[in-house]
């Protein structure tokens, strides 16, 4: 089964659609209260991060249209993105018995958030600041949110502005 996912879609300056996807854990009725703070928490720290149109978003128990407005700024373009460098950091599924590694523990992920807010960065720089104001906001509320895709934990290494695709 493939593990729960949510879903933000933003929308770029010519009306065209990006979209970031975070895995987060098993969604239950004891689960859900916590992952829709958490998740509206995550939505509200990318909006600080980007300069698109939030548009969308879905979960596996919700799909709701935001908005349909167009930014107000023309450098809104989802092919500038935040690239999320992130790393699974659960060593094991059962603590503290601890007989169930994972195998993920350490490894790498990256995703991308379209329309990223270039204002954010110090003068020559690509690298947000992940450790005050906004990028520590972000940093906060995607690690509240998100798993791996093995269902570990997750620590945001650096969120670095990337518009190869521009």
């Amino acid at each position: 089964m493939p593990q729960p996912s949510y879903s933000l879609s933003i929308r770029d300056w010519d009306k065209k659609i990006g979209t970031v996807q975070i895995h987060t854990g098993l969604v239950t009725a004891l689960t859900l209260p916590a992952l829709l703070t958490q998740v509206g928490a995550l939505r509200d720290a990318i909006d600080d991060i980007v300069i698109g149109v939030e548009a969308k978003e879905s979960q596996t128990v919700f799909d709701t249209i935001l908005d349909d407005a167009t930014p107000a700024s023309a450098f809104a373009q989802r092919g500038n993105k935040w690239l999320v460098i992130y790393h699974d950091n659960t060593q094991f599924f059962d603590p503290p018995v601890n007989a169930i590694p994972n195998d993920a523990y350490l490894r790498t992920y990256r995703v991308m958030i379209p329309t990223a807010d270039n204002s954010l960065l110090a003068d020559n720089d690509t690298f947000l600041d992940i450790t005050a104001g906004v990028g520590l906001a972000f940093k906060n509320a995607f690690e509240a949110v998100a798993k791996s895709p093995a269902g570990g934990s997750v620590i945001v290494d650096s969120v670095e502005q990337d518009n190869v695709n521009a």
